[in-house]
């Protein structure tokens, strides 16, 4: 039991939800604008988005102790920075954690190939492109992390494919609906990883992991952050003008509103080290609430 525990920390499991709320916002797509609803499909969207997530975690640490990058962070914010540090800890072997990660990916992709048979083969498309860029977000030869696409492959694959994705299986196709809705989510979740790279700013540097906040240092990224956070209330406001959600999503603005105050407190202590804490959390109630008032907006505006 002691061992499964360790397991199920190693997945990092206070991000897991980052990836349920754009399934649940990909379905509650599927309802309002499609009326559709298939209970299992939503089960295994669901259990195939929280495996690959968990698996690319562990796969981050895995190859962050090969690059050196959690090495060489000697004070690490975690939970929140600096990934589990199970290998640097002693609690997992390197080959462990690999296995892990692949045990976990391997689940999720066997969920995605039933979904590709029973609902619709599209969602190879959007699995396949998951993997790729989950796995190279670390890995090399790509290592995309470090070299600043790493922020933007997030947003992408944790946002929009993750929504269109779970709406495409209860839709049997492509929905503008759902790339639309997508948009906050797709910026709020880069702006975690954006605000996560602060305390990491010296061991990464450390380790040539190139991300944008290395690139362009402290204080030049805060203002980064804050521009992707703006773009996710321009985004929640954009979508109902368009007439891709219905007027009550506009409360998901009350979500923006912690990551905002979170970008605004990293602007003014960019250098904060264990004061970064608030701003993470922040930012990451900030997604969280997003995605839940978009979704509950789809559900129940008239």
């Amino acid at each position: 039991m002691a061992r499964l525990t360790t397991f199920f920390k190693a997945t990092r499991p206070q991000f897991l939800p980052a990836i349920a709320a754009p399934v649940g916002l990909g379905a509650a797509v599927a309802w309002r604008f499609y009326g559709l609803f298939d209970p299992l499909f939503f089960a295994l969207s669901l259990f195939a988005a929280l495996c690959y997530h968990a698996g690319m975690n562990v796969l981050n640490d895995y190859y962050d102790s090969k690059n050196g990058a959690d090495d060489f962070n000697k004070a690490p914010l975690t939970p929140f920075a600096g990934g589990s540090r199970f290998i640097q800890k002693g609690l997992l072997t390197p080959e462990e954690t690999f296995f892990l990660g692949a045990a976990l990916v391997s689940a999720g992709t066997l969920a995605g190939l039933y979904l590709a048979w029973a609902a619709t083969p599209l969602i190879l498309a959007i699995g396949l492109l998951g993997f790729l860029s989950g796995y190279f977000y670390s890995a090399p030869p790509l290592f995309l992390a470090g070299r600043g696409l790493g922020e933007a492959t997030v947003g992408v694959s944790f946002g929009l494919l993750t929504v269109v994705g779970a709406c495409m299986v209860q839709t049997k196709g492509v929905s503008m609906e759902a790339a639309v809705a997508s948009m906050p989510l797709s910026f709020l979740i880069a702006a975690i990883l954006i605000v996560n790279e602060f305390p990491d700013f010296e061991s990464d540097t450390r380790a040539g992991k190139r991300n944008l906040i290395v690139r362009l240092g402290r204080k030049n990224g805060s203002y980064l952050l804050l521009a992707v956070v703006l773009c996710a209330f321009v985004g929640v406001i954009a979508a109902v003008s368009a007439g891709f959600m219905p007027a009550l999503s506009l409360i998901a603005l009350l979500g923006v509103l912690p990551a905002l105050s979170g970008a605004l407190y990293i602007i003014k202590n960019p250098e904060g080290g264990p004061s970064y804490v608030p701003a993470i959390k922040s930012i990451i109630l900030g997604h969280l609430s997003t995605g839940i008032l978009q979704t509950v907006s789809l559900l129940f505006a008239a």
